[in-house]
């Protein structure tokens, strides 16, 4: 554990960086990289101009790692391994490199597998793609040896870690550098640029340049990206040789990350056209151009994804293998609707920019027909991929990043919706001045609305960031989240409730197998679970969170699938001297059940056996009955006016047993 911590440890750790210091460099650099696209937009070529802007994000971006305090952390750690232990022990028995890393504590990894190897469920192209950047953090190591400095030299000291964190950086600026290129393909150079570097700035990506870049994701995108754009700089001609370095590329990509194999779709797609030509000239030759290069590109994809075939040689015993620890694939039960628009790294939920180019992806077969199909076919196959893994939101993770290996398209699809978006304010100006109206009213509208609500002084001066957010939040109680539409459209319609209800709800309880159960915390985040029946929240000074619940509250209870449950409610009931013990009985989609007898005096929980018939996959309506329930004023228990039945601290459902 001690390994791990230095492991993970920032050379800023002991440098205090304040919020004021922060901005100052995030301004900087906006106000620079404005500048510099200002001065030089019509002096130099595009080229030179996005190529002057990623070597300043390099700059930059070391900046920003440091502060962020960029380290091998999470999948990084095991990534790492693979490199370190090629590099030093020149073998992939990650047994010792674990132990150095700090995870020998993990008895999965260290789970012999049938060669007596440790487990490794990822892929060894991290590691062949981070190795010139770890020989200069080897000399830079042995450097500060011989200077003096107490620093390891066996691969697991700060050089050796902070080279992988530049190498991550560097792949994913190039890889942005080919996305411009990719784009410049079919649309106007300039809008290829700003297509490549806002798509760059505004998803997930920046997430895994800057503060995680030990994950495999930068080196990824950059892979793919260099397929797709020698793909389309040699589309018109390819000699044998290009065709076995495409292959080469394709492989190497899928060495990175398996699920980059869905861009075998462009030759796919090329291959089945030219094969339909072939068909009807019946001529020899045309056969013959299509099985060469085709054998040529097989050949080169072997010889790309052979690393990843020895690697698993070695650990699994067979030349492809499925870890044991790799997610499961449950390719019958797609989330696709998840996989988009969940609040829960949904794609465009979570990364709006990526759904202006996924729209955009639509227009790409105006301008190459072959190409635009392709690349639609394979953004669908990516969601679908993506959508069945087991853990679709790929756990505790920011955004939706295991579709880095789409973003050189998306970036195609943005150029796209640019260019369509440049040629509809050129024909109708009017569409952008009233879209900046609207927005205009709608501030007033929420503006009005938070006066009306939350009771802040009229005259009084205030924040534009406290008034905001209230702003930003009465927007989505009408609205719902502006990037899941229609998802939570659809949602809203089917189950009667607000689309801004969607966000949390979306996500079901008993959809993760290792959880069977859920929880809905009362008096804490709750407002999307409870209808009406409950009291303003209320803390313990235990930080126990709870409500006063009237003689029925309601709670919705969204569940993956139906099944025999136990209905959990721990709460304190409403008691006076005279009156009824403390009972709780529950309708659940109209269907009665219980009573159950609840003591009084202190915290109690209550549990009402429901049989699966009565659940349904979905929303579920549940409503708390209190038999109890009375108006303290009435019944000479005090002077609150209010019906009370029970101190609610959460209502859970679990499977039983």
């Amino acid at each position: 554990m001690a390994s791990r911590q230095l492991l993970r440890r920032s050379p800023a750790d002991a440098v205090g960086v304040s919020p004021d210091h922060s901005s100052a460099i995030v301004l900087g650099v906006v106000a620079a990289a404005g500048l510099l696209l200002v001065w030089t937009w019509r002096r130099r070529g595009v080229d030179r101009l996005v190529a002057t802007i990623l070597a300043l994000a390099f700059v930059f971006g070391m900046a920003a790692q440091r502060e962020l305090g960029a380290r091998l952390q999470s999948d990084g750690l095991r990534y790492y391994a693979l490199l370190r232990s090629l590099a030093f022990d020149h073998d992939v028995d990650l047994t010792n490199d674990y132990r150095l890393l700090g995870l020998d504590d993990d008895r999965a990894l260290m789970t012999p597998t049938v060669t007596g190897y440790a487990q490794s469920p990822f892929s060894v192209g991290p590691a062949i793609a981070w190795s010139p950047f770890l020989l200069v953090g080897h000399a830079a190591a042995h450097g500060l040896k011989a200077a003096g400095v107490a620093v390891a030299t066996d691969g697991t000291s700060f050089p050796y870690r902070q080279a992988v964190c530049i190498a991550s950086l560097f792949y994913g600026l190039a890889g942005l550098w080919l996305c411009h290129r990719l784009a410049a393909s079919f649309f106007d150079c300039r809008l290829a640029a700003l297509a490549a570097l806002v798509m760059g700035a505004a998803s997930f990506l920046l997430w895994y340049f800057v503060k995680e870049p030990s994950m495999s994701h930068a080196v990824s995108m950059c892979a793919v990206a260099a397929f797709l754009a020698g793909w389309v700089a040699t589309r018109d001609r390819r000699s044998p040789v290009q065709w076995a370095m495409l292959g080469l590329l394709a492989g190497l990509a899928m060495t990175v990350r398996w699920q980059s194999a869905v861009v075998l779709v462009f030759p796919a797609v090329e291959w089945a056209a030219a094969a339909a030509r072939a068909r009807t000239t019946r001529r020899l030759g045309d056969w013959r151009g299509i099985v060469v290069p085709g054998v040529l590109f097989a050949a080169g994809a072997i010889v790309g994804f052979l690393p990843q075939m020895l690697t698993w040689q070695a650990i699994y015993g067979a030349p492809l293998a499925v870890s044991p620890l790799s997610p499961k694939m449950l390719w019958a039960h797609p989330a696709i609707t998840g996989m988009l628009w969940s609040s829960r790294n949904g794609l465009f939920a979570t990364s709006p920019i990526t759904y202006l180019g996924a729209a955009g992806l639509v227009l790409v077969p105006r301008k190459h027909r072959l190409f635009g199909w392709s690349a639609i076919v394979v953004f669908c196959a990516a969601v679908y991929v993506n959508a069945c893994v087991e853990d679709w939101w790929a756990g505790a993770s920011y955004g939706p990043r295991r579709f880095d290996g789409v973003i050189p398209l998306l970036v195609v699809g943005l150029a796209a919706a640019c260019d369509a978006l440049r040629g509809l304010i050129q024909k109708r100006p009017m569409v952008a001045v009233a879209a900046l109206l609207v927005s205009l009213v709608a501030w007033n509208l929420t503006y009005m609305a938070v006066a009306l609500t939350s009771g802040f002084g009229l005259s009084a001066p205030r924040s534009f960031g406290d008034v905001s957010a209230r702003q930003a939040t009465m927007l989505h109680r009408w609205m719902g989240h502006p990037f899941s539409y229609p998802a939570n459209l659809w949602f809203s319609m089917r189950n009667g409730l607000s689309p801004s209800r969607y966000d949390i709800l979306a996500f079901e309880f008993l959809s993760e197998p290792d959880r069977p159960y859920g929880k809905v915390d009362v008096g804490r985040g709750d407002d999307a679970y409870l209808l009406d029946g409950w009291y303003d929240g209320e803390e313990d000074p235990d930080g126990t969170t709870w409500r006063w619940s009237a003689a029925e509250a309601g709670v919705l209870i969204p569940l993956d699938h139906a099944a025999p449950l136990l209905l959990q409610v721990r709460a304190i009931p409403f008691t006076y001297d005279g009156g009824p013990d403390g009972s709780l009985a529950a309708t659940v989609n109209g269907r009665r059940f219980g009573p159950v007898r609840v003591s009084g005096g202190g915290w109690q929980r209550a549990e009402i056996p429901v049989e699966a018939a009565a659940w349904r996959p979905g929303i579920n309506r549940v409503e708390l009955l209190w038999l109890s329930a009375a108006i303290p004023a009435r019944v000479g228990a005090g002077a609150d006016p209010r019906q009370l039945g029970a101190r609610v601290d959460f209502v859970r459902v679990q499977v039983a047993r």
